[in-house]
């Protein structure tokens, strides 16, 4: 074995410019297969964990139409041994006027005060807390903070003057909520919160746009959804968990594209690998029989030029993860549900931002995965192996006498 090894390592370096150019070829491929399936791979994991993160993968919204008082007791009553809550949210247009008197447009949403932390938990907060009584209020990011310049107009303890249909009423900043924290529930870039009552007395509206019904179990999904159709046959019921789903079925099938496209690249390296070492077998035809001669037997001229495809793939794949080394510091946003021009500021505990955290979805890191660089490499090999094949046969194959007559 070390002899074919030797001769093979030689044999290689007697005509680099052959070698180098495969070797290259073999490092593209690698690296093109490896960062094309960890950019499709990544993308799934960041779509599921900005799912999870975001919306919570045991929530069922349901919207479509006006719902009352009555139709929560009836969700209750059928459902309550599988929910931790069910919260239902009433909304309307408004207008909020700052310090200042600089105004801006605004949703106000009503929501049962004992339920605003399954809503908005405190780690989706800026500044202050979840809690909402009487006037005491919760605003969005760009009610806080002006969307153009990104300048702070609202702090705890602020007040602001609300505006509905011609009447004003003043409310307390009693928490800010932070960019890049989206609820299907509600904008929470926009939002003023409110306890329910304080809701009504401001509107005078008593339904509901929007219940969110959290389940104890993510295994009751799919039963409880289909009951919740069954109850409200016109509204529209849906979980971030089916849509997630969803797109990462999608993500799964890129995946696959990608990495078959990028193994084209695969096959032709072996293609390439298979012409070098036909030629290389040409050349080398009276060196194989002269090997024959002092006793060389057929397999181990075929093991020398698999060897020599060995040895050129392995430096290639060493070659391209070196390449890819670098990558791991750069992430790609593809989409960010934040606002571009404006730094966000830290949540508690997390590292909302722009392009950071649940926020960002789309955002991706150029790093490939260990795992699918292994088999990504072990694919390269292969492939690389069974193209140096049909010209190791050929090699070992080759008649000894015809062979020394070569010229």
């Amino acid at each position: 074995m070390l002899a074919e090894l030797s001769l093979a390592w030689k044999a290689l370096w007697e005509r680099k410019g052959r070698t180098i150019g495969t070797i290259v070829g073999v490092m593209i491929a690698f690296a093109a297969l490896s960062l094309a399936v960890s950019v499709g791979n990544s993308f799934k994991a960041s779509t599921q964990e900005f799912f999870a993160s975001s919306f919570g993968v045991n929530n069922i919204y349901i919207v479509g139409q006006s719902f009352t008082d009555a139709d929560v007791a009836t969700i209750t009553s059928y459902i309550s041994p599988y929910v931790v809550a069910v919260v239902p949210v009433a909304s309307a247009p408004v207008t909020v006027q700052v310090p200042g008197g600089e105004s801006t447009a605004a949703t106000l949403y009503g929501v049962p005060a004992q339920n605003i932390s399954a809503l908005i938990p405190n780690t989706a907060l800026y500044a202050g807390t979840d809690a909402v009584a009487g006037p005491i209020t919760l605003v969005g990011y760009y009610v806080a903070f002006d969307e153009a310049t990104g300048q702070q107009r609202l702090y705890v303890g602020t007040p602001i003057v609300l505006s509905y249909r011609g009447r004003t009423h003043t409310l307390v900043t009693g928490g800010i909520i932070a960019a890049g924290a989206p609820n299907p529930a509600l904008n929470t870039m926009t939002a003023v919160v409110v306890d329910i009552n304080e809701f009504r007395s401001i509107t005078g509206i008593d339904t509901y746009r929007t219940i969110v019904v959290t389940l104890r179990s993510q295994d009751d999904l799919a039963q409880i959804q289909s009951l919740l159709k069954s109850i409200f046959p016109n509204a529209e019921v849906f979980s971030p968990q089916s849509i997630s789903q969803t797109i990462t079925a999608f993500f799964t099938g890129l995946e696959l594209f990608l990495g078959l496209v990028s193994g084209v690249s695969t096959v032709i390296t072996a293609l390439w690998l298979y012409d070098t070492m036909t030629i290389s077998v040409l050349q080398r035809t009276k060196e194989f029989g002269i090997l024959r001669a002092v006793g060389f037997r057929r397999r181990q001229i075929t093991a020398m030029i698999l060897y020599e495809a060995l040895i050129i793939a392995a430096i290639g794949i060493a070659a391209g993860a070196a390449l890819m080394a670098p990558l791991g510091l750069v992430k790609i946003n593809f989409f960010a549900l934040a606002g571009q021009n404006v730094q966000t500021p830290s949540v508690r505990g997390r590292g909302f931002g722009p392009f950071r955290g649940p926020g960002a979805f789309g955002s991706v890191s150029l790093s490939p995965d260990p795992r699918i660089a292994a088999l990504a490499a072990l694919l390269v090999l292969a492939v690389n192996l069974i193209g140096a094949l049909i010209p190791a046969v050929r090699a070992g194959r080759l008649n000894i006498v015809e062979a020394l007559r070569y010229e």
